[in-house]
């Protein structure tokens, strides 16, 4: 397969955190809905908890094409390799910190480029000649259709609050759930270490990334707010919200992103909240407790290598 030419920003100018990952598991049953039509119109209804016939074969005779955030990572980390993944708008195909944790050990560049998730490249899918295609089930019906029409479909909710619920999703659909038990009990053991330390007053910590010209903080249901949830960390009030992951701020507002601690991302060529007028005002800023972290993994993916990620960052940085 060639290697994708897809060229995008990959890495931000701030130092990183480290990117080993404390992995884990889930507590709890999992549903799972595949919709499957098979290339040769034998159509097959699937419930949930239920998976297709090509979902149970072997690993290693999958040909799995991952659409949606977090389903390439959760597929590495698993041992599998997609035939083809799909890639977010400004982004890279592979990004840098999945290359940096898997390229070593893995093809990364026998992956096939299918286009965006929001718009993915339905002739590119079917020529990959699937088994299996992970993708949302928050995407358009009509686009659902066609892919049922390629071959069976798994759908995870997306969004940083479902990341464990997805990964045992797909993990179940291709025959590993076993192993992606395991993993995230890891992590959730970590996690609960971690809260179980922690002061009868835990530190506040803050998320904050680089959106457009402006900027997002990152409330209790996004991917980086369930981890410091696990880990027992508190909140910033500003950053308490549930109805939605992120709220956007322009810079004249970024006080609201302060706490004790703040994780704050910059995508490459965007202006870093360290360049607003404010900045040299905030807390963590003056007690060198704002830490620039990878933008990618940190805040564009909803997966257990992202948790893992975060929580490392957590554990070294803030936890007692």
């Amino acid at each position: 397969m060639p290697k994708s030419t897809r060229v995008t920003p990959t890495s931000i100018a701030q130092a990183k955190l480290s990117r080993r990952a404390f992995l884990g598991t889930l507590l709890g049953t999992t549903t799972l809905a595949i919709a499957a039509c098979s290339q040769t119109s034998q159509s097959s209804e699937t419930s949930q908890g239920q998976t297709s016939s090509a979902a149970d074969s072997p690993s290693e005779d999958q040909r799995i094409v991952a659409l949606n955030t977090g389903q390439l990572d959760n597929l590495l980390l698993l041992g599998i390799t997609p035939v083809g993944v799909a890639a977010a708008k400004n982004a890279d195909l592979i990004p840098q910190f999945l290359r940096d944790r898997f390229g070593a050990e893995m093809d990364l560049d026998s992956i096939a480029d299918c286009g965006f998730r929001q718009d993915p490249d339905i002739e590119a899918i079917a020529n990959l000649n699937p088994t299996l295609i992970c993708a949302n089930s928050r995407s358009d019906e009509a686009l659902l259709t066609k892919l049922r029409a390629i071959a069976p479909v798994v759908t995870g909710e997306g969004g940083g609050e479902n990341w464990k619920q997805d990964l045992l999703t797909i993990a179940e659909a291709a025959n590993v759930k076993d192993k992606a038990e395991s993993l995230l009990q890891e992590y959730e053991d970590t996690a609960a270490e971690i809260a179980a330390n922690q002061p009868s007053t835990p530190p506040s910590v803050s998320f904050l990334r680089t959106k457009d010209d402006a900027f997002q903080m990152y409330g209790a249901e996004s991917m980086a707010g369930t981890v410091a949830g696990d880990c027992g960390f508190a909140r910033p009030e500003a950053q308490q919200f549930t109805d939605q992951a992120g709220q956007d701020l322009s810079a004249e507002l970024i006080a609201e992103a302060d706490a004790d601690w703040l994780f704050y991302g910059v995508q490459d060529g965007k202006s870093s909240p360290e360049d607003t007028p404010l900045w040299p005002s905030l807390k963590a800023v003056q007690s060198g407790q704002a830490i620039a972290v990878d933008y990618d993994s940190w805040y564009m993916n909803a997966s257990l290598v992202s948790a893992g990620i975060i929580l490392d960052g957590l554990k070294t940085n803030v936890a007692v």
